[in-house]
């Protein structure tokens, strides 16, 4: 069972690799409609994917959310 377990994330970008389709919009678009716990669910699987929560990754993108769950444009600064 540990082997299996183990492709879980390999298997995982394999398969985001061959996906031609982008579909940043539709992610994004469904983070925004999150509550709060189902942002902390997005967020926590992100991380354990590739290490950043889905926010961090906005930042990455220049792409902040506001007070008011809106989306703003922001400097990255997640390398400083």
């Amino acid at each position: 069972m540990e082997e299996q377990i183990n492709n879980i994330i390999p298997v995982l970008m394999g398969e985001i690799e061959s996906d031609g389709e982008n579909e940043s919009d539709l992610l994004f678009n469904y983070y925004l409609r999150c509550n709060t716990q189902e942002k902390a669910v997005v967020n926590n699987v992100m991380i354990y994917l590739c290490g950043w929560s889905f926010e961090t990754l906005l930042e990455k993108c220049g792409i902040g959310i506001d007070e008011k769950g809106e989306p703003i444009i922001v400097e990255d600064k997640t390398d400083e």
